[in-house]
């Protein structure tokens, strides 16, 4: 090859590496548009590319939407009339049509379902003994006034031998008392006599009232008094049953039958869980907002937690601490919030959206914050297609509200969505992730 050939190759080459690039680059602009396009409008997918998605036939020779087995694939979930919630009960899965919905905004924050220490209570004995037996455990409900264990005390039965002492003296003394009286009436007796009688009474009745209060003091009701009268019971059996103040479940439990124990040492821990508390963070940028909110009137409060996702816990905002978190720079809030089924444990985690509600409602196209799924980053919601079918559609959501989230693409008023209970179709959709394939 002459040298003049081989540089006319050369540049050739050149050339075509240099248009090449020009094109690999052009390609890659082309690219990195289509995926900023996929992230922002792939919830504008035009209709035709859903019938595309549907009627395409499957390794089956049907249309993929019509195949138990495979319309997954495609998004498409079938749903039974009998899952649909109806007006007098019954079915799990809720529908909804969007539309555009006043809202009110909301403050997210992230916090912890704690105990409501206004209805715990810590139980433990007010004398020294030997736990004799424990009737519940832990996790039991319990009534109010219901025995939780028993235990033996020397210190109580000496508390009951001095009352008895002054129960038998106060009778005693009334027995003298109402003699001597009778004898004055009758001109037997003296005057000096009633007096002396009466102060001897009044001092054994008060001794006996002391003796009372004590016992009551150390955990003895009036039914366990009024036991002690009984002749089967015995004088001083140093027997005291400790009993629940309130209704609730025990979460703790230290008693142990033959154990000693002193005053003050904690045997139980006893709360009612149909209510707890939440404690978040609020940050400083959002405290005026909050406390201007609190000043129109009651500030509810939503509570989702990871193990109940589509589920909504209500309650009200009733504390906004008066110090700030100088490391964090944010302020405590507390809300109380219902738990009739006591779904919420103590110890979770949980978000929560604070009404914002003192301002002017905005209208928005909106819809329940349950119905929103998410998969690998994208929101999505399940769409009513036709008949019993639903399909997967990709939203751009923007705010959150109060129990409600903005959609920005993706639907459209009119639309029918699936809404409390759309986590069903979701783990249809997504079977293929649990493991299942086409051919199972």
């Amino acid at each position: 090859m002459s040298k003049v050939n081989w540089t006319m190759n050369a540049l050739l080459a050149v050339l075509v590496v240099v248009s090449g690039c020009g094109k690999m680059e052009a390609d890659k602009q082309v690219t990195a548009a289509e995926v900023a396009d996929r992230e922002k409008g792939a919830a504008e997918a035009p209709a035709a590319s859903l019938m595309e998605r549907v009627s395409v036939k499957c390794e089956h020779a049907v249309p993929i939407y019509q195949c138990a087995e495979c319309r997954y694939q495609a998004g498409v979930a079938k749903l039974d009339a009998t899952l649909l919630k109806k007006t007098d009960g019954g079915g799990l899965v809720n529908t909804q049509v969007v539309a555009r919905t006043k809202v009110s905004a909301a403050l997210p924050t992230t916090g912890e379902v704690v105990l409501n220490e206004n209805t715990a209570v810590h139980i433990s004995p007010r004398i020294s003994g030997i736990i004799e037996s424990v009737p519940v455990d832990i996790g039991a409900s319990v009534k109010e006034g219901e025995t939780l264990l028993t235990m033996a005390s020397v210190e109580l039965g000496k508390a009951l031998a001095e009352y008895e002492r002054n129960r038998t003296l106060s009778d005693l003394s009334e027995t003298i008392f109402t003699r001597e009286t009778k004898l004055k009436e009758q001109k037997v007796g003296s005057e000096q006599d009633v007096i002396q009688a009466q102060m001897v009474f009044e001092q054994h009745r008060t001794d006996l009232r002391a003796s009372e209060q004590t016992l009551h003091v150390l955990g003895m009701t009036e039914d366990d008094l009024a036991k002690t009268r009984e002749p089967s019971h015995g004088l001083g059996s140093g027997r005291l049953s400790i009993r629940a103040p309130a209704a609730g479940t025990i979460i703790e439990k230290h008693a142990v039958a033959g154990e000693m124990v002193e005053p003050g040492k904690d045997l139980m821990l006893l709360a009612d869980l149909t209510t707890v508390w939440v404690w978040a963070n609020v940050h400083s940028r959002d405290l005026a907002k909050l406390v201007a909110a609190k000043t129109h009137g009651p500030v509810e409060v939503e509570i989702t937690v990871a193990a109940y996702p589509d589920r909504q816990f209500k309650g009200v905002l009733d504390y906004v601490g008066a110090t700030m978190n100088e490391q964090t720079r944010t302020v405590q809030v507390r809300a109380t919030v219902k738990n009739s089924d006591q779904e919420l444990r103590p110890g979770m985690f949980c978000e929560a959206a604070i009404s914002l509600g003192n301002g002017q409602p905005e209208e928005v196209l909106a819809v329940p914050r349950a119905a929103v799924l998410s998969d690998e980053g994208k929101s999505f919601v399940f769409k009513h297609w036709k008949d019993d079918y639903f399909v997967r559609q990709d939203v751009l959501t923007g705010r959150e509200f109060f129990g409600m989230v903005e959609i920005n693409k993706g639907l459209q008023g009119g639309d029918t969505i699936a809404t409390d209970g759309s986590f069903l179709l979701k783990s249809d959709v997504l079977r293929e992730k649990m493991g299942a394939g086409c051919a199972d």
